[in-house]
């Protein structure tokens, strides 16, 4: 019998499963997929101390991905940049790569065993309704039982695990959530410092930021439904949106699209119950938050080290099962509700015009350097008042 078997190969199934496998404990790796591929995704991560942890700081390093060390906020061609003060510095990652790396390293630990090509059709159950196991398919249509003491599922918005046991959603919501559509351009002229990129154009907000090979990777997140109707294919109808964004045309005179656009015209934000006898959830099977926050790989393979860590205290017997994992979803929750508060506020403002009068406001502002310096003696007093009206 595995102590553990994953449900998800991607980046927090793979991280559970290398963290757990460290500890010393026996790992069931399970995806129906042969190789990580495409996903929607913010693409962006912040957190540096966990991807050191789990081995893989050294690929990124290697990547050739321009690490982003400034944040630049452009509101109708009316542009503010600053560094980030939240992290050293973000990447833009695409996930064939991130999961690609999180899943070598985990494989290559003796305690874990990796199945591809195998799709989990349901949960499987004692008479008192724990969780014991999984039923497969491997991709020849042979069916069989796999045991385990924990079934964990790390597979995403559509998690099969969380579909079978049906979880409480303790907070849900999709109002004002915009769909999201994002491609990977080549030829998009870079900024002289690598920067992430945010447009507010509109009730759209664009999203850009430098990748590997050259190449930027570039979000739409739109509420448009001739957008996601309109005539010609998804990705010409992308391509002239970017367009229509004066402030980023000049830079993509030689752009083009080096993959096809994909994308989602729904994605709710939720926070499921986390557990359930003989069962977690972690990753976007347990919490999802739309891509606007640009967080969902942080929180992922951060909640993912949570839950190892709990884990191992009850395979170890110094917790209650009980005990282990009503502390795995308090210290979720303490990082991720905020988050989906955070989030949904963020998600309002997308539905707020901003009036022209407003906008000229602005634009003396950025005219007359004189008015910036006035405006940065006074900034903590404007910062207040503007984070006071956020929280109310």
């Amino acid at each position: 019998m595995y102590e553990a078997i994953i449900v998800g190969a991607r980046v927090a199934g793979a991280a559970v499963a290398l963290l757990l496998a460290r500890k010393g404990h026996r790992v069931l790796l399970l995806d129906k997929y042969t190789e990580p591929g495409p996903v929607l995704s913010s693409h962006i991560i912040g957190e540096i101390d966990i991807y050191e942890r789990l081995g893989i700081s050294g690929r990124m390093d290697d990547s050739g991905i321009p690490p982003m060390t400034r944040m630049r906020v452009d509101l109708e061609g009316r542009i503010l940049e600053s560094d980030i003060l939240v992290t050293p510095r973000s990447l833009c990652i695409r996930r064939e790569l991130l999961d690609r790396w999180l899943l070598d390293e985990a494989v290559s630990h003796p305690l874990v065993t990796f199945r591809p090509r195998t799709k989990v059709i349901g949960p499987v159950m004692d008479k008192a309704g724990a969780v014991t196991g999984v039923n497969v398919e491997n991709d020849a249509g042979r069916r069989e039982v796999v045991h385990g003491r924990v079934v964990i599922g790390a597979d995403g918005r559509q998690s099969t695990l969380a579909s079978a046991l049906k979880p409480l959603t303790r907070f849900l919501s999709d109002e004002h959530h915009p769909g999201v559509y994002y491609g990977y351009l080549s030829g998009v002229a870079p900024l002289p410092i690598p920067a992430v990129e945010w447009y507010w154009s509109g009730r759209d907000i664009i999203l850009c930021s430098p990748m590997d090979e050259g190449r930027h990777c570039i979000a739409l997140m739109t509420h448009d439904a001739i957008f996601r109707s309109g005539e010609g294919s998804l990705s010409e109808r992308f391509m002239k949106r970017l367009g229509s964004i004066r402030t980023l045309v000049p830079r993509l005179k030689e752009a083009a699209l080096s993959a096809q656009v994909r994308g989602a015209a729904q994605l709710p934000s939720y926070v499921r119950q986390a557990y359930g006898p003989g069962w977690a959830l972690v990753g976007d099977a347990g919490a999802h938050l739309h891509p606007i926050s640009g967080i969902g790989i942080d929180n992922a393979v951060c909640t993912a080290e949570m839950l190892a860590e709990e884990l191992h205290l009850y395979f170890q017997g110094e917790k209650t099962w009980l005990e282990a994992m009503t502390d795995y979803e308090s210290r979720r929750d303490e990082r991720i509700v905020p988050q989906y508060h955070a989030c949904l506020k963020t998600l309002a403002r997308t539905e707020k015009s901003v009036a022209q009068e407003q906008l000229d406001s602005m634009d003396m502002l950025c005219t007359f350097p004189g008015l910036v310096r006035e405006l940065a003696t006074r900034g903590k007093d404007v910062y207040n008042i503007l984070t006071e009206e956020r929280s109310s």
